[in-house]
């Protein structure tokens, strides 16, 4: 038996495959995580079946015809190799099932452990974005909300952003997906995998709240108490790993300054193309900028997100 972080990720994962979760699915195709989900009630029997079969031929496949045979709990075909040879396969193999993405929603807030568990969770974009419920981290008077996503490149953009970048969203919260995507989601919500979150085998994959709960703390706002753990202050660069604030030259501070993107919200991904015009710069890129800096080299300010592509080592 599978632990449970593996069969919700597994059921992500299929999830992830369908085109049209409307569309009843063969259980038996997805082998032992089939009967899993069905057992979980993940799936639910369609009271249908396939009408034609992939069965062996030669070296291959072929499509054949079946005839179900439902009192006997059996379907027939006609073997593509000796036509005058009938062969009877369980009816199971080709018995066809409903996702019960709803069943598993609630299982999944659960597992994880949101105040709202019990509380069907919300479809923000039908078949794509559901909000899950929300987590507090510690005392904090606002709980974070938690969403899970299927194929968002497949959603709309205007209502993915329309959704996530919503005001009303009372805080940061996370999106979980199969994969982190190389981009950002529009909005303020950070984007991770489910799996981040699933801890080892050996502790029968419980979910890992302490994780959880790290990356929740790094995406709430600071308070007015909290010290000042980041600024560019005319030429003076403080970053949240920096023991104390260093002085640049002004045509490197005004190249931070480009990259800084809006207080509260995650600095933006760029390029250099992006940012040589406004920073008036003359180098040829980021690492040309810092590799005659004494203080800190390029890779202390900017992360190299992608080909090309950087990130300001602020926090939001």
């Amino acid at each position: 038996m599978s632990s449970t972080g593996a069969s919700h990720l597994a059921f992500l994962a299929v999830l992830e495959q369908a085109g049209d979760l409307t569309r009843p699915v063969c259980a038996f195709r997805m082998g032992r995580c089939g009967d899993d989900f069905v057992r979980r009630r993940w799936l639910r029997p369609a009271h249908a079946y396939l009408t034609r079969q992939m069965v062996a031929f030669l070296d291959g496949e072929i499509e054949v015809d079946v005839e179900i045979d439902e009192d006997a709990g059996v379907y027939r075909y006609r073997s593509p190799q000796w036509h005058s040879r009938i062969l009877t396969r369980p009816l199971t193999e080709i018995a066809l099932h409903d996702f019960c993405v709803d069943a598993w929603l609630r299982d999944l807030a659960e597992w994880i452990g949101l105040e709202t568990a019990d509380v069907m969770a919300q479809a923000r974009i039908p078949h794509h974005l559901w909000h899950l419920g929300d987590f507090r981290v510690g005392k904090a008077t606002e709980p974070a909300p938690v969403l899970i996503a299927r194929r968002l490149a497949n959603a709309s953009p205007e209502a993915l952003t329309s959704v996530l970048a919503d005001a009303a969203w009372g805080r940061r919260g996370i999106v979980l997906m199969r994969e982190r995507p190389s981009l950002p989601l529009p909005g303020v919500h950070e984007a991770r995998a489910l799996s981040e979150f699933i801890g080892s085998q050996e502790g029968n994959g419980q979910f890992d709240s302490a994780a959880f709960v790290r990356v929740l703390r790094s995406l709430a706002p600071p308070s007015a108490s909290d010290e000042r753990t980041q600024y560019l202050d005319g030429n003076d660069l403080k970053l949240p790993h920096f023991e104390k604030a260093i002085r640049l030259s002004p045509a490197r501070a005004r190249i931070v300054k480009a990259s800084w993107g809006t207080d509260g919200y995650p600095s933006p991904i760029v390029t250099w193309a992006e940012i040589k015009i406004p920073a008036h710069s003359s180098y040829q890129s980021f690492d040309d900028a810092f590799k005659d800096c004494k203080d800190m080299e390029r890779e202390d300010v900017f992360d190299l997100i992608d080909h090309g592509k950087y990130r300001l080592r602020r926090t939001p």
